[in-house]
């Protein structure tokens, strides 16, 4: 199982990592905007986020033909080697994708939204890709029978793409589809806090903690 968090807030971030629980975290353009950062700060939240302890930080190339978006998938890579880089599931993103993985480079096709696309993602040897499940839904699609369509074609083909599962909205929606064997999640760090906030388990731990002062006094 991997846990990843969607995030370029350092503090949100670092609590989170600080577990040892998550894998690493996940940017693309818009989560960058989100925290006042942009292209001149992604040396800085790499740098931090190994520091706290992340294996796997993913940023994504930008522009609009494949030669620009290989050439920044090279630049982002060249940022350390625990970078994965993203490309969009355009005709050129997945152009670039497929030149950087022949290159060694772990990449991601992101903003999956059709089982179709999974098929070109893993002729690119993408080592992962993301489908929006909140986004499939919001588009009156079944998300989570979608995404797990996805994890069969890649399965049944003996592909080595994974699901890393985006646009994740709550703890149940990745307990359905770890169910089906997608272990691959990324998620805002609010959603990350909801696997720590069960009150059951709240009232266990207080009930513990009481026990062991009773019994020391």
């Amino acid at each position: 199982m991997k846990l990843y968090l969607d995030t370029a807030d350092r503090t949100a971030a670092e609590s989170l990592l600080a577990t040892g629980l998550f894998t690493g975290v996940t940017t693309n353009p818009t989560i960058l905007q989100r925290a006042s950062k942009g292209v001149a700060d992604l040396g800085d939240i790499y740098h931090w986020a190994i520091a706290a302890g992340a294996r796997e930080v993913f940023f994504q190339a930008w522009g609009t033909e494949a030669a620009t978006l290989i050439e920044r998938g090279q630049w982002l890579r060249g940022l350390g080697q625990e970078v994965v880089v993203k490309f969009v599931a355009t005709r050129e993103g997945a152009t670039a994708c497929a030149v950087l993985a022949r290159e060694g480079v772990p990449t991601l096709l992101t903003a999956i939204y059709d089982p179709g696309q999974v098929i070109v993602a893993a002729a690119a040897g993408a080592t992962y890709i993301a489908p929006y499940l909140g986004r499939l839904n919001d588009a009156g699609r079944q998300g989570i029978a979608e995404v797990i369509a996805m994890h069969e074609v890649l399965v049944a083909t003996g592909s080595s793409t994974k699901v890393l599962l985006a646009s994740i909205r709550s703890v149940p929606d990745m307990v359905a589809l770890a169910r089906h064997g997608v272990d691959c999640f990324t998620m805002a760090p609010a959603v990350a806090e909801q696997f720590f906030t069960d009150p059951t388990t709240a009232e266990a731990a207080r009930t513990f903690e009481d026990a062991v002062r009773q019994t020391s006094a």
